[in-house]
């Protein structure tokens, strides 16, 4: 796979979103696809924004991912966070996702 592929995979995953209702999704590559330390193997990592998650419990955020990323059956990781969590920085993970690459 390679970094064209990656963003091809991204906006089918994104579509997969948007058929669930989600809207006004915005999406971060990070990890190795982000940094271009990847290999074949590499699964792509996902911060998914939406203030659609608002008041949704881990799990249910969880269920709403995995089967979008079941529709496009591809190596995706994805964590799902509102606007406000994102700009509160208190997640571990935003340290290290916030160098990502967003995804429009």
């Amino acid at each position: 796979m390679d970094k064209k592929t990656v963003i091809n995979v991204i906006q089918r995953f994104k579509k997969a979103l948007e058929k669930r209702g989600i809207k006004e999704i915005k999406i971060i590559l990070f990890g190795s696809w982000s940094k271009g330390n990847y290999h074949e193997e590499s699964d792509i990592d996902l911060i998914v924004l939406s203030n659609y998650f608002s008041g949704k419990s881990f799990w249910e955020r969880t269920e709403i991912l995995s089967s979008a990323i079941l529709e496009v059956f591809e190596p995706i990781e994805a964590i799902a966070m509102t606007f406000e969590e994102w700009e509160k920085g208190d997640s571990p993970i935003i340290s290290y996702a916030g160098s990502g690459e967003i995804i429009q």
